[in-house]
């Protein structure tokens, strides 16, 4: 049923191959010249124009709608290609993970489509489920699943026509570790998997091949100089708020990135001479943002889809006890975690929330700042040992507290992020107050991402995983405040200020109490040597100076007779 290609996918049923769809399809002999269109979009996250740092506005589905009837007035009837990357990375992706986009491109007429890595996000089922509302085919030239089958049933490479050009279509997509799917999903070198898919397409008489690029730039470019049948390359942006970029292979060839927030879109006129199979591609880039004309129909679709937006992230929660900073909440997601598994011990990574929160009530929009990746909080049967393991590099990655550092719930741990690696984390303490056991095992609810290696935490590579199906993150945390009503620091039984509840220990914040000692004993003895000749004044600026590098719990007292540093107290 894929929009005007049905008689393609209905082929495909045979091939297996979205190629060999046209094959009955023959290619005009009688014409040595052929010319004909592709326009290209991708990185969706709003339905509405995203507002840049320099005040520009990006993208809007409203604005799309209108440059891609404006280019088929111009040019009859261009091949529309969409570059992948529409289920998350927003409030908006976040809450309806992909399907408004998926409804539009249907309607707006897409012809094909490529996979990004985001569109993983909320696992591989889901991103079928995305594939099976597609009324266009969506395929992978390098993404299989464990078993060698295509990641998608429109198969590997696509065929259509502009004019009388035939054009073929390979895809490529990287960064599946990135995302929940990256256990189920398998990346294919990219020049082995892109040649493959050029062969197959050259089998069918294509004019043009072109590669659908979700790959970085250097790698691009790497497949393009290694296969010089593919006529032209149409990337992901450089980075978020990037301008478009066009460069080009040694021969000429381009290569282009659009706009970030599909703020561009890409047109390639492409001619093609067949007695001598020489090719032109001219790029021409069209804007999409508010200096078009915005299509009304569109614009009303979006309006009422950030009112359903408002009303869903509306819902009131709970309450906040007092405000609460990043590394205050991330033993509080881990602990949201266990409660949903009834694991033992819960495990969130330190860069996995976005955003402190406020006191007061919370809504969904809150969890939803905290939460926007949609990543799967999993449960895990894991070793004292690996647990153990898994602190080392956790801390490795961030030992301020973000990134891979581990936000606890159910044990508590101490660390010297100075020492050598396997000695850094001590005193791993259950909330019973035992020791872990190295040996035992434990029930672990803990991020997929981390599972699948995130952070460079490959410790739980081998755990057996004991949940099916797959929660996502903010759902859960959201369950959680509405269960307990109010939210406030997780407290510990043994250590309320350890690392579990966002803290560290006193040797990770300054080295430790002994070095603090001397140091400031060094100080005290200096101040000694010429407090006579200090003014008073002066010598009370040095102590409020000093005291702001000392812990709450220390104290520096200077005497009232202006004689040498005395105290120093924890």
């Amino acid at each position: 049923m894929r929009n005007r290609h049905i008689l393609l996918a209905l082929a495909s049923l045979f091939s297996l191959n979205a190629a060999n769809a046209v094959a009955a399809e023959a290619v005009p002999t009688d014409r040595a010249v052929a010319s004909g269109d592709v326009v290209y979009f991708q990185d969706m996250k709003e339905f509405e124009p995203r507002s840049w740092d320099d005040g520009s506005h990006q993208g809007g589905i409203a604005y799309l709608a209108t440059a891609l009837d404006t280019l088929r007035e111009k040019e009859g009837d261009p091949i529309v290609a969409f570059g992948g990357e529409l289920a998350a990375g927003s409030l908006f992706g976040s809450v309806f993970r992909g399907e408004p986009f998926v409804e539009a491109f249907n309607e707006l007429g897409v012809d094909v489509g490529n996979f990004g890595n985001h569109d993983f996000d909320y696992g591989l089922d889901h991103t079928r489920s995305l594939i099976e509302k597609a009324e266009f085919p969506w395929i992978s030239s390098n993404l299989t699943t464990q078993n060698g089958e295509p990641i998608s049933e429109d198969g590997t490479t696509f065929i259509a026509k502009s004019g009388e050009l035939t054009v073929g279509f390979v895809s490529l997509t990287a960064d599946l570790d990135r995302t929940v799917a990256a256990k189920e999903v398998v990346t294919g070198d990219f020049v082995e998997s892109a040649r493959a898919g050029v062969n197959r397409l050259q089998e069918e008489d294509v004019d043009a091949i072109i590669l659908l690029s979700q790959i970085s730039k250097d790698d691009t470019t790497l497949v393009m100089e290694e296969i010089p049948e593919l006529a032209a390359a149409l990337r992901e942006e450089n980075e978020a708020q990037s301008p478009e970029e066009v460069t080009y292979t040694a021969d000429k060839r381009p290569i282009v990135a659009p706009r970030a927030d599909y703020g561009t879109l890409v047109h390639l006129d492409i001619t093609v001479d067949r007695s001598t199979q020489k090719r032109t591609v001219k790029v021409v880039n069209h804007p999409v943002n508010p200096s078009l004309t915005a299509n009304e129909e569109w614009k009303a679709r979006s309006q009422e889809l950030y009112g359903e937006l408002d009303r869903q992230l509306g819902e009131e929660l709970g309450t906040a006890t007092q405000p609460l900073s990043k590394a205050e909440l991330g033993p509080l997601v881990a602990d949201a975690y266990r409660e949903h598994f009834g694991t033992q011990l819960g495990w969130q990574n330190g860069g996995g929330q976005r955003a402190d929160i406020k006191e007061g009530t919370l809504t969904r929009r809150d969890a939803q700042s905290v939460l926007p990746f949609g990543n799967s909080p999993i449960s895990i049967q894991a070793t004292g040992a690996q647990i153990k393991d898994a602190l080392e590099k956790g801390i490795e990655s961030n030992p301020d507290g973000g990134n891979g550092f581990p936000r606890t719930a159910g044990f508590t741990f101490d660390f010297d992020a100075s020492a050598p690696f396997g000695e850094r984390v001590t005193a791993i303490k259950l909330d019973d107050g035992t020791s872990m056991d190295m040996n035992a095992t434990y029930s672990l609810a803990i991020s997929n991402y981390v599972v699948n290696g995130g952070d460079k935490i490959d410790s739980f590579s081998d755990a057996h995983v004991t949940s099916t199906g797959t929660a996502i993150d903010v759902d859960v945390f959201s369950e959680y405040i509405k269960r307990h009503g109010e939210l406030s620091p997780l407290q510990t039984p043994e250590k309320p200020n350890g690392p579990a509840n966002g803290g560290k220990t006193e040797e990770s914040s300054i080295g430790s109490s002994h070095a603090v000692a001397i140091a400031i004993g060094v100080i005290a003895a200096l101040a000694g040597a010429f407090v006579a000749f200090t003014p008073k004044s002066l010598l009370d600026g040095i102590v409020r100076y000093l005291k702001t590098f000392l812990p709450g719990s220390w104290q520096l007292n200077l005497p009232s007779d202006h004689f040498p540093l005395q105290g120093l107290h924890q």
